[in-house]
Parts: C-alpha cells; structure tokens; sequence
C-alpha cells in the first residue's frame, strides 16, 4: 500500500476505471461526486463498442452483449431512400443501461477497496505555484497527490485552472450536441419497421442528427443539434421523425433532456503537475456520434498503468506524460481526424447531402464509421488524399460540394503534419508548440476559411524542419 493520495474529481465511466486499476495496484483512492449513488447514471441505454470493455480490460456483462445492428441513414427533406450502414458481420456491441452500467463499475471499484464520498460538490482546483495539489468542496477543501479530472464537459476543475498551464478551459461553437432523449411506447399498429435503426441526418440551420431505434416494447429516440434547441424545435423535429418512423407512439414512458455531449476533438493537453484529465471532461468521445464511454474506459487504463510506472508518486507533467501521449497514440488522433471530418457538418446543406449520395460520393461501406469505433479507424488509417480527390471528382456539377470535399481532404492532410508535433518526451517548448498549433488549426475549421495564423506557421515550421 502506498500512501500517495489519489482523488477523482466526479464519478465518470473513465476515472472510475482508472480508480479501480490504481486501488489493485495499492493506491488510496477516493472517488467525489456532487450526486447521490442512486442518481447517477441517466434513463437511456448506451451502446458500446465491445473493444471499450476488452482493451480497458473490464469484464463484460454477458446480459448485455448483443450483436450490432445495422443503422440504416435518411435526409429528410429528399426522395431518397434510406442508405444502409455496409455489413460488418460478426459484430456485438454491449447495450447497458446507464444505472446498470454504473452498478457494474462501481461494484468492481468498491471491490478493489476505492471509497466513493457523495452528495459533494466539487467548486474548483486548489493550486500551489503550478501544481494541482487538490479540489475545493462545498464540504472544503482536499488535498491529493494527485487530481483525476472526471468532472464532465462543464468541469469546473479544469476550467478554473491558471491560463499559464495550457489547458483549454471550455468547449466552443459546435463543440457540443444539444440532445433530448426519450422512450416512446411502441406502436404496434405501425407493423414491424423496415429500418429498425433509423438515422436522419439534418444539414441547415439546425445541424444535428435524429434516431429512431425500435425495441420489441419501445422506440428510443434522439434529436440532436450543434445550435440551441427550444421546446418548440424538439416538438417539430418529433412530429418529423414520426413521419419517417410511425413506430413511435404517443406515451412517454421515460426520458427528455440530456446534458449536452462533446462531439469534438480530444483536449489538446490531458496533464499537469498533479493533474490529469478524463472522460468527457477531456473530451473523450466520437466527434460525430457523441459515444465516449468506450474511450473513456480505455483510457482509465493507460492513465493507470501511467501512475503506477511513476515509481516516486511524482505526479508532475513530465511522470504523466506517457498517458497524454499513449492515449493520443491510442485514442485520440484517430478521434481527432473524425473531428476534421466533421467541421465541414456545419456548412453542408441538404442538398449537398442529397448530391453525395446520389453521385455514391457517400456509400454504404462509407457509413460503417458511423457504427463503431473500429470501423471508423480503419477507414481512417486507409484513408488518403488520392481518395478523397477521387470521390470530388465525382461532383462537378456541384462546385460548393466539391470545394467542400476537398477542404477536407486537405484538411486531413495538415492535421498529419500538426499531429508529428507531439512528441514523446514533454519539453516546455515543444509542448506549447503542440497545444497553439492543434488549437488553432481546430478553431480555423470553425470558419471554412483559411488556416489560423498559430496552425498555419506551426505547419510552415514543421515543413522547413524536415
């Protein structure tokens, strides 16, 4: 048993995975979290990715394990007919509830010997110089050798922490889906659906996605927008999925609003001295679905196993380094080129849309990134510059289109060049250059303009120094 302190700031999928490996390994400990037990967790199931369980190495509820199935994608607002998701053949996924999910972490935490305080409410970081040396309570304050940040999208941990540590502090535009989500009575005088994972994608003004995914006694539906959403925007959406999906009856069974989700790239800087961060407040989640829990596990190990390699429980940036970095190996260039992808979202149309698939520019062995983590690596790690230019040339007759698809592929291009900019070893210099050079290059796909000054010389300097 050491007696190096370890505390987790929230009760997250990531930092309790990561409490759990560090109790084995002899740590002390202790998990705070501002909700009671039994209010953790929300009413919805969560789908995820069978690697999630096995490479963060955590049992697999065996209830739970069901084979995946296809999604099947609409543009509402066309005559097209739905494009389904290419076949991934054996493939399962672990579809859990959130409580149930819970129960299963927490339980193997506990077992481990990690003590789990709720009902407080964590306020902010307490610093002394440049090191994080614990969290401020509304119960006071405590002090740790080292902070896991697992607080959330809104972690007042991180964003309270001094400018001078690079740390980005909150999301930005087009960082988050807005979300509602609800269960629907199920209904039966609909018949069985064609689609039974029906996706629609929305382009325009309100830019999001929306599912209809029929069980044998309820429908579960989501809407989601990168804009603010009303009451009024929700109600219409609703009325538009039941058009698609008259599978959705009219009793709400449970469900509404959820908190908002991350859908952007990984945060630029997970550690400090005495700090690291997880989870969705890392924002550890597929840029164009939203699904964390997966990353968030398998990071909790690599976090782990990081620690209990610090054999003198120094805990600065420099012992910490090798999870920012086998994490970004792992996890996060991947997450990140999705979020390249996914910065052109927000300025298509439906009739950009409707143009993509019409030319096959967009195939069903193309939408297979949308079902898994996995399959949305291995699209990534083939992809090239040639292929992208090849599905533009497809679509001469739609310029805007075209410039669009082109932009991504130059913009997976320069993000290869930034991502050479982490380095293994965490010298001042060449950190600050990663963290200015991936922050600027992200906030410039925000405009579909030309690349930020920061990016734009860090990519220049690069050039010239190979």
């Amino acid at each position: 048993m050491t007696d190096r302190r370890i505390i987790v700031a929230g009760a997250g999928h990531g930092g309790i995975v990561a409490a759990y490996y560090l109790a084995e390994a002899g740590y002390r400990v202790e998990v705070y979290e501002k909700k009671q037990r039994e209010a953790l967790g929300y009413d919805q199931k969560d789908s995820i990715h069978l690697d999630g369980f096995e490479l963060s190495g955590i049992p697999v509820p065996e209830a739970y394990c069901v084979k995946r199935t296809p999604i099947s994608f609409r543009v509402p607002g066309t005559d097209l007919p739905p494009l389904v998701q290419g076949d991934a053949g054996e493939t399962y996924n672990v579809e859990i509830d959130r409580k149930a999910l819970y129960d299963h972490l927490i339980g193997l935490a506990e077992g481990a010997g990690v003590q789990f305080h709720y009902g407080v409410e964590i306020l902010g970081p307490m610093l002394l110089g440049s090191r994080v040396v614990g969290v401020k309570t509304a119960n006071g304050d405590m002090y740790a050798d080292l902070v896991i940040d697992a607080c959330g999208l809104y972690s007042p941990v991180r964003s309270n922490l001094p400018a001078f540590l690079n740390i980005e502090k909150e999301p930005g535009r087009f960082d988050m889906l807005h979300a509602y989500r609800a269960y629907f009575t199920r209904n039966e005088a609909a018949g069985e659906p064609e689609h039974k994972y029906l996706v629609s994608v929305l382009a325009g003004e309100f830019c999001g996605i929306m599912w209809a995914i029929t069980n044998e006694d309820h429908v579960d539906v989501l809407i989601g927008s990168m804009y603010d959403m009303t009451d009024a925007d929700i109600e219409e959406k609703l009325s538009l999925l039941r058009d698609a999906a008259p599978q959705i009856g009219d009793t709400l069974l449970y469900g509404g609003r959820t908190p908002d989700i991350p859908i952007r790239q990984p945060l630029s800087l997970l550690v400090a001295d005495g700090y690291a961060a997880i989870g969705d407040a890392a924002f550890m989640t597929v840029p164009l679905k939203g699904s964390g829990i997966g990353y968030s596990m398998r990071a909790g190990r690599i976090l782990a196993n990081c620690i209990a390699s610090d054999e003198n429980g120094a805990f600065t940036r420099e012992t910490l380094w090798n999870y920012q970095f086998d994490y970004f190996e792992q996890i996060g260039f991947s997450a990140a080129t999705i979020a390249v992808i996914k910065a052109v979202f927000p300025f298509l149309t439906t009739e950009d849309l409707e143009y993509f698939i019409k030319e096959n520019v967009v195939s069903s062995e193309d939408l297979e990134m949308f079902g898994n983590e996995a399959g949305i690596f291995k699209i990534l790690t083939s992809m090239r510059m040639r292929a992208l230019t090849d599905k533009a040339k497809k679509i001469v007759g739609h310029p805007d289109a075209r410039r669009l698809l082109l932009d991504v592929g130059k913009n997976v291009v320069r993000f290869r060049r930034i991502r050479s900019l982490l380095k293994e070893k965490p010298d001042e210099k060449n950190v600050v250059r990663w963290v200015n050079a991936y922050v600027s290059f992200f906030e410039s796909l925000k405009t579909a303009g030309k690349p930020a000054k920061g990016a734009a010389e860090a990519e220049e300097k690069e050039e010239n120094e190979e």
